[in-house]
């Protein structure tokens, strides 16, 4: 990996100033990906361990993570630390969530299986509950790994750039005189090649 010169660093950041935060963005709208999986195969099957106030809240809960998550990705795209916070809530709340319907399903099941389904369908395939919870487990997971990852690179991304405008309104470091130095390496470098 090339070593950049101070110069090309501080035109790298810079240019920060002007585009948005996208790795971080994405990684958030990533997650709700994972969640609208999760949401699909939970709300797909029908049973009488589903059929009770926990599913409701349920719901409730996945479109408050699916609307709060836009807005988290949205936000995070403007380099507004914030927004970190509630990426990190958000994770925790998938996290919580595993602990709840999955588990809990796979114990009923255990429990008797009359209660579950011997086997359930998604996506085309025929699932054993077990498969059927974990997959749920591991859409959870996703999800809550993808706000994580969101959240900290965010939130690196957001000091880098709070550090350079502090630098730029301090006086530490002169803009136009990177430009100026960029434009006479790039020259060089050209010239010698």
């Amino acid at each position: 990996m090339k070593t950049l010169s101070p110069t090309e660093q501080i035109v790298n950041t810079d240019i920060m100033r002007y585009k948005p935060n996208r790795l971080p963005a994405m990684l958030a709208l990533l997650s709700l990906v994972f969640n609208v999986l999760y949401f699909c195969l939970l709300y797909g099957f029908k049973n009488s361990f589903f059929s009770n106030w926990k599913i409701g809240a349920s719901v409730v809960i996945t479109l408050i993570t699916l609307l709060f998550t836009f807005l988290a990705s949205e936000g995070i795209k403007g380099y507004n630390k914030k927004y970190c916070i509630t990426l990190i809530v958000l994770a925790v709340v998938q996290i919580a969530r595993i602990f709840i319907l999955p588990l809990q399903a796979l114990a009923n099941d255990q429990a008797g299986p009359e209660n579950l389904a011997l086997s359930v369908r998604y996506f085309g395939l025929d699932l054993s509950s077990e498969a059927y919870c974990a997959i749920l487990i591991i859409w959870l997971s996703l999800s809550a790994a993808c706000l994580i990852a969101s959240a900290v690179l965010g939130y690196i991304n957001c000091t880098k750039l709070e550090k350079f405008n502090s630098a730029i309104e301090s006086g530490e470091i002169d803009i136009d005189g990177a430009l100026k130095e960029e434009e006479v390496e790039t020259a060089a470098n050209t010239e010698v090649k």
